[in-house]
């Protein structure tokens, strides 16, 4: 049954993951107030396995086309942070658990899953884990995913989303250097002071202090931003646990003294009216509809991927920033669980676009984690001067070094 249901998934949502040039590896780190106890988060992995069927898979391929099928190996739970290649290090496995002194990493392969996907998985293990571990009685009902959306309909409901490529579209050219990690810690409570006499929610003002930085860091005064939205409620979906999101970009002109109210103030209503349902299934059928055409090519994975990366580029949607705000990272939200974690971060490379930015929020703390890939410094104190200017306490701002996963 997993196979039969996730099948179409894979049709779906898998090409465009593998088509891309680099993998696109997630990892959520979390640091634990103890010394972790491998032995028992291997087993409270074993306990996960028959409550969480659709994470324990493997990819088939089949000729040039592919599905999920159960994965029959033992699941092993490494020593250490190195970041493990996936699937080739993992027994085919698409995601992956390790841990190492008082830290506990769970990386897995983006096509499996997005963040909020991935957060059901974690939250289960770390729920048997303390139960294990520290004698808790968390509840560990299992997880159940709705079936996948039906692509072929949703680009019959919107054809006008299939348009040609236009081959003179102003495309940003993202810079590729080694990434290079930043950490911004910021107090959540002053950031919502911030953002609220303005009206805009708290990502919009954080997308306009990252645009306000980005225009002193990259010396221009037109950028262009990437974000994601869960889409699981446009789609039909509220219980997917396979990827469900729909990005959207916007072109964001800055001038040196542009108030914070004015640039917030545009993010923020081109960021509801991308909330409304019809929004985000439209940008589904976008985004999927040329992957969906590149899949049906009766033509090498190799000659898939050349057609695919140059129809990506030249549709425009490279970016100078791709931002994602996980928020809460347990799904369900589980204050008793935290009182376990010390400390949460999430790294994702910076897909697409020169700087990827992810924000997470844990004991009244906002944490951006930054891959950029931008060949300087200096990143770090242009997002600190932004935020300390409009009042936004500023609790860490490190430049971290290369990134070595």
């Amino acid at each position: 049954a997993t196979t039969e249901i996730y099948t179409l998934s894979l049709h779906d949502a898998l090409p465009i993951y593998y088509y891309r040039e680099h993998t696109v590896l997630c990892r959520y780190e979390l640091t634990m107030k103890d010394p972790v106890d491998a032995e028992l988060l291997q087993q409270a992995c074993d306990e996960a396995r028959p409550l969480a069927g659709y994470f324990f898979q493997k990819v088939v391929w089949e000729k040039r086309e592919a599905h999920l099928a159960p994965n029959d190996a033992p699941f092993r739970v490494r020593i250490g942070h190195v970041q493990p290649h996936i699937p080739e290090d993992t027994d085919d496995y698409q995601l992956a658990c390790s841990c190492e002194g008082n830290q506990i990493f769970f990386d897995w392969f983006h096509f499996l899953a997005d963040g909020r996907g991935g957060s059901q998985l974690m939250t289960l293990v770390l729920k048997l884990y303390c139960n294990l571990r520290y004698g808790t009685a968390f509840a560990c009902e299992p997880l159940v995913s709705d079936p996948p959306y039906d692509i072929e309909d949703i680009l019959a409901r919107y054809p006008e989303s299939q348009v040609e490529n236009d081959m003179q579209k102003e495309v940003t050219q993202t810079s590729e250097a080694k990434p290079r990690l930043v950490r911004v810690r910021l107090d959540k409570q002053s950031l919502l002071d911030a953002a609220l006499p303005l009206g805009v929610k708290p990502f919009s003002a954080l997308m306009a202090l990252f645009c306000k930085a980005g225009r002193e860091y990259f010396g221009r005064d037109d950028l262009r931003y990437n974000y994601s939205t869960d889409a699981r409620d446009a789609m039909g979906t509220p219980k997917a646990l396979f990827n469900c999101v729909a990005s959207f970009q916007r072109r964001l002109p800055l001038t040196a003294d542009a108030p914070l109210a004015e640039v917030a103030v545009g993010v923020d209503t081109d960021l509801k009216a991308n909330l409304a349902p019809e929004k985000k299934i439209f940008r589904i059928a976008e985004q999927m509809g040329w992957v969906y055409r590149v899949y049906q090519q009766k033509a090498s994975l190799s000659i898939k991927k050349r057609i695919f990366q140059m129809g990506e580029y030249i549709s425009g949607f490279p970016a100078d920033f791709w931002v994602s705000y996980l928020g809460d990272p347990f799904r369900p939200s589980s204050p008793e669980l935290t009182r376990y974690i010390e400390d949460f971060q999430t790294w994702v490379p910076a897909d697409g676009a020169s700087i990827g930015l992810e924000a997470t929020s844990l004991h009244g703390v906002i944490t951006l984690c930054i891959k950029n890939k931008v060949p300087r410094p200096g990143f770090a104190e242009a997002l600190r001067d932004a935020f300390e200017a409009e009042g936004i306490r500023v609790l860490e701002a490190v430049e971290l070094g290369e990134d070595l996963t």
